[in-house]
Formats: structure tokens, C-alpha cells, sequence
């Protein structure tokens, strides 16, 4: 029982965004590094060209991005869209600009994942320990 006989609240986590939950569906640590590069780039550099388009065919963007489950999604909730001159790219549409808001999303989704791997490690070496 609390002070004054009040009783801390415990509120549910918020809902998270359409932004965070396409994030939070990205389950490789090396997808959401790149992604969180890439959007680094782009908030601090908003006018540099080379930042505004990925292109698919490279091999460290096909090897991380491509062919990571939801990562392809994550890019586009976050506002890249394929580029209607070449479908090897994805480009940020005119007129959209990051912050470093959106990098937060992706460093907080790389934190959950890393916590989820901890707590599946620890799970894993209790059902070990219990067995022997």
C-alpha cells in the first residue's frame, strides 16, 4: 500500500506507432544498425543527394537490409519509397526531411532486441542448469 493509502498506478506501455511497430518487426541487429546509419546520414545531412537513396543491389544494403525479415518494410514506414525512375533504389520522398527522432526509434528497437537475447540466453541456461 502506497502513501495516504494510495496505490502506485501501473499503466499499460502505450501503443507504439506504425513507425515503431514496423521497427520493433525487424529482428537482425545488423539490419537495424545499417538502418540506424542511414537515417543518421539523412537527419544530419538533409540536402546531400547521396543520402536520400538506397541502392538495393549493393552488397552490404542486400546482405543486411534485403534480406532481413521486415527490414524493407521498416525503410518504408519511415518514409523511403521505391524509386520510380529505377526499381534498384529506394529514395526519400521530396519534401520529407529525418530527425534524430526517428533514429531514436531504431536505437530503442536495437536495445529491445538486445534485452529480448539476454533474457532468452537466461531462460536457455535455467532450462540447462535444471536438466543436469
Amino acid at each position: 500500500m502506497g502513501y495516504a493509502g494510495y496505490v502506485s498506478a501501473k499503466y499499460p506501455p502505450p501503443k507504439p506507432t506504425e513507425v515503431e511497430a514496423a521497427v520493433q518487426a525487424v529482428k537482425s541487429e545488423q539490419a537495424l544498425d545499417v538502418i540506424g546509419k542511414l537515417l543518421y546520414n539523412a537527419a544530419i545531412s538533409p540536402r546531400e543527394e547521396k543520402f536520400r537513396r538506397i541502392k538495393l543491389t549493393n552488397a552490404k544494403i542486400r546482405e543486411s537490409i534485403v534480406e532481413a525479415h521486415g527490414a524493407l518494410d521498416a525503410l518504408r514506414a519511415l518514409g523511403w519509397v521505391d524509386d520510380p525512375e529505377s526499381s534498384e533504389y529506394l529514395v526519400v520522398q521530396p519534401g520529407l526531411y529525418f530527425s534524430m527522432k526517428e533514429v531514436r526509434v531504431v536505437e530503442a528497437a536495437k536495445e529491445k532486441l538486445r534485452k529480448d537475447a539476454r533474457g532468452s540466453n537466461k531462460n536457455l541456461a535455467g532450462m540447462v542448469s535444471v536438466q543436469a
